[in-house]
Formats: structure tokens, sequence, C-alpha cells
């Protein structure tokens, strides 16, 4: 060989060692990234990190290999957990009130374990068939969550008091539209994500919201594996239309095992005709009593592939900037059986602030017994924690455990005078929420202004026996806790004297 030629040669191979090197540098990795507190969430910010998904402060995500040192120089704790993400799907597996434990290994490859949690490199089809043995699964998308810090509150806040104007829009559920409604989904045969009949069901949905009088109802079409359809009923706030309240349960049903075929039946009452029609009956009440936000009524489709249809209406919401402080989700909250008063709330920690407020609820106007679960991969609330909102899950605590996903999932195994104790305290949760964030501290008539009326509300209430300021803290102006002759005080100083405004919240 020559010199010149192999001097040709040697820039050859140089060429493509440095190509190589470089390819090898900028190619992505998928990480599992620990962020403790405000500060790292704003580092891996500045660096551009994607996440795809979060276990609390554990996210899932991506980065360039020539930026992972930049991650350790931030101090920032991160290890690869897969050198050639989204050749395969990924799903988060999580274990369930009911499940047939199998070796999740022989499935799919398991890249994180946190608590009953498993995320998972794995097939759509391995991921169905445990979702068969009774596995929760929830799709993960390549599509960017928001890295939004979401700190847990330190201390339970007092007990909200008894309002007489709530327990009067809490008269007007009725058991028996809900077991009407109800009846009427069973009857579709099936809800099935892919038969014809589940754009019935989403057709009757529709028709019926708008027989409510709501005029604001569309379709949110997506094609993740077939066109499927949210159907979205919106209610527009008095005080401040810009925030948005979002209330919703899944209308799709499926049926597992002993040779049953989805696509001739499924009737799904309790999962989740019971969530869905608890959503219409909200929707009915609040269509002729609005609330000072606005609230969004959703029936989802595919939830049982996996969280498909919330996970696109919430990354729809978080694409367009919108203020969502809650989601309150329903699914299966109308099997109980013998005397039990039990109903399990879900939601991740930092959510314990709305947590809180629906036990409250319970114990204030309903006979339930409510308690806290911790988080559930294992329904469409988990969605929209995803992508940085709270939300909130109530299920039932008699657990239908015989019956889901079979087809003996029918009204007739229902108790809906229970069922209305779980949506009294899911409707009550939404007015409680809806006027905490709707109204403001000194408007204690809540008639959106704060004025001499105010001052004679209060009066009223303390000398006079008349109504408490509802909610509570809009008459407490000096956030001490109590309405007292002080608050009074503070307001006429605020009107007359030049005093301080009252504080945006206490």
């Amino acid at each position: 060989m020559s010199f010149k030629r192999s001097v040709l040669f040697s820039a050859l191979l140089l060429a493509m060692f440095l190509w190589g090197t470089g390819q090898v540098l900028a190619s992505p990795v998928l990480i599992k990234l620990q962020l403790k507190d405000q500060s790292d969430y704003e580092k891996a910010k500045a660096l551009n990190v994607l996440a795809f998904h979060r276990f609390d402060n554990l996210f899932i995500a991506e980065s360039e290999r020539s930026n992972l040192k930049a991650l350790e120089d931030r101090g920032l704790t991160y290890q690869i957990i897969d050198e050639e993400p989204w050749t395969q799907s990924y799903y988060v597996i999580s274990e369930s009130e009911r499940y047939e434990k199998v070796d999740l290994s022989q499935y799919g490859k398991i890249l994180v374990q946190t608590g009953i949690f498993y995320f998972m490199k794995i097939s759509d089809e391995s991921a169905r068939n445990l979702a068969e043995k009774g596995y929760h699964i929830a799709k993960v998308f390549q599509r960017a969550i928001p890295l939004k810090y979401k700190p847990v509150p330190k201390e339970r806040p007092k007990a909200l008091p008894y309002y007489p104007s709530i327990d009067s829009l809490l008269s007007l559920i009725s058991q028996d539209s809900l077991y009407a409604w109800n009846l009427r989904l069973q009857n579709f045969k099936t809800r099935y994500s892919y038969s014809d009949s589940v754009y019935r069901a989403r057709d009757w949905l529709f028709n019926k919201f708008l027989s409510f009088g709501i005029d604001s109802i569309w379709l949110h079409h997506y094609n993740y594996d077939s066109d499927q359809y949210n159907v979205v009923a919106t209610v527009v706030g008095t005080v401040k239309p810009d925030k948005l309240l979002v209330v919703g349960g899944h209308y799709d049903s499926v049926v597992y095992g002993s040779g049953t075929n989805p696509y001739t039946w499924a009737p799904g009452a309790d999962d989740n005709g019971s969530g869905t029609v608890a959503t219409l009956e909200m929707a009915r009440i609040i269509a002729q009593h609005p609330l000072p936000v606005t609230v969004m009524f959703v029936p989802f489709a595919q939830e049982e592939q996996g969280l498909i249809g919330s996970d696109y209406f919430a990354s729809y919401l978080s694409s367009q900037g919108v203020d969502l402080p809650l989601m309150i989700n329903a699914d299966m909250i109308a099997h109980n059986l013998g005397a039990h008063t039990a109903v399990e709330i879900y939601a991740a920690s930092s959510a314990m602030e709305f947590v809180n407020i629906m036990i409250d609820m319970a114990n204030t106007y309903t006979y339930l017994t409510a308690s806290y679960s911790g988080q559930s991969s294992g329904s469409d609330h988990y969605s929209f924690y995803q992508y940085g909102y709270d939300a909130v899950f109530s299920s039932e605590g008699d657990f239908f455990s015989n019956g889901w996903h079979k087809n003996y999932d029918i009204v007739d195994s229902l108790n809906f005078g229970y069922m209305k104790e779980v949506v009294k305290m899911d409707l009550a949760t939404l007015i409680t929420v809806a006027k905490s964030i709707g109204y403001k501290i000194g408007d204690a008539n809540a008639d959106g202004l704060i004025d001499i009326l105010d001052i004679v509300f209060l009066i009223n209430y303390l000398f006079i026996n008349g109504p408490n300021p509802d909610p509570f803290y809009t008459g407490d102006l000096n956030c001490d806790g109590q309405i007292l002759i002080d608050d009074v005080v503070f307001l006429i100083n605020y009107l007359f004297v030049n005093g301080p405004p009252p504080p945006a919240s206490c």
C-alpha cells in the first residue's frame, strides 16, 4: 500500500471512529432520576431533561449521554435503565386488590420497581395478559410531562364546618337516576373499546348531558390504536371561569377469561357504569346550580387498555396551559352487599389537602367511613397526576373482587343506596373545592364583591344567628381560624378608614 493510500485509509478509520463516538455520545438513554426539592427540579429543567413518568419525586426521564456528566456535576442522582429507549412499549404494572400473582419478569423487562409499581419494557400483548390476571396497567407514552414540584402538606387543616347550602345540593341526588342510567349502560351489552356499542354509549352520554341543559359539549377525539372519544361537558364558572375542575370516570368496559367475549358481553355496571353515572348526576345538578369555577364532566374512553383516554385528555389540558387545581375520579363505587360503610380514597401524598377535604365531606354529609389508601395507578386520576395536577380517586371499600372484569358485573350486584352516599361525598368535595378557589376573603355573602353588605352579613352571623359564611374562611379577615368581631372591625377599616386589604389567602 502506498504512503498516500495508507494516510487516506487511516484518516477514514479515524473519521469512522469519531463519527461512531459522536453517535454514542449523542444517543439518548432512559434514566431514573431522583429529584429531592424545588432546586433539583429547576436544575433538571435547565438541563432540558425530558420526563415521561413520575413516582412521586422519582422520574423516568430521557437524557443525551453527553448530558449525563452535567447531571452529576449538579448533584442530581440518576441511573441508566434502558440503553435503547422506545424500541418497545413501556407500561406501569401494579398490583391490585385482586390479582393472580405471577413472575413479572417472564412478561417483560422490569426496569424500575418502587412499592407496588413496576415500570416495565413490555409488549402491548403481554401487558394485556397481565391485565387479564388482575394487574393494573398504565401505558406510558413518549410525551413529556411537566417537571412540577409538588410538596407534601405538612399538617392536616381543621375539619371543615357543616354548610346547609351544600347539603341542599346533595339532597338533589337521585338514587333512581343512578340506577336507571346504570341499567341503560349495562343494556348496551358491551362498552368494549373496539366494539360498535361503545360509540352508541358515547352518543347516549352526549345526549344525556344535552338533556341537562348543558350547551357546551364536545367529543375529544384521539387515535391511539383506533378512533376513540372522551365526552366533555362544560359548566362555566360564575366568578372565576378561567379556573377549572374536572370530574370523570371511564365509560368503557371489558371482561376477561372463561371464554367470555367482550365484543358481545361486557356489562360493566360497577366497572365503571357506576363512576360514569356519578359523573352524569353531578353534571345534572351543577348544570342548574353553577359553581364559582368552571367544571368539566368527562366520561373517559379506553381506561381498560391502560388509561389511554384520560392520558390523551390530561395531555391536551396541559398543552393548553389550563389552570386545573383538582381532578375528581370515580371508579367502582357501587358494590356493597353487606353493611359496609368503608370508602377508599387514592391519591398522591402531595394531594393530601384534597384527600382531607374528601374525608371531611364523608364525615359531615354521609354515613361513610372514608380512609386514605395511598396512590393507585389503577384509574384515570393517575393520568392527571402525571401531568402535574392534583387528583383524587374514590372507590368502594367492599371491592367487587369476584365480579371484577366478569360478565356478572351487573346492576343486581350493586347497592345504589351506598353508591348515593359516595356520590354525595364526591359532589360535596367538588362544591367545597370550587368555593375555596372561587371566592375571596372578605366576600362573606359570596356575591363576588367586598362591600358593606359583607359587614351586615357578618354582624347577622355573629349576633342574630344568621347563616355562616360559605366557605367559612371568607369571613376570617385576620386569618386566626375564627370569625369574631375583630373580623368585622377589619372589614370596616378596609372599606372606610383606608385600612389594609383582606389577604389573598390564609
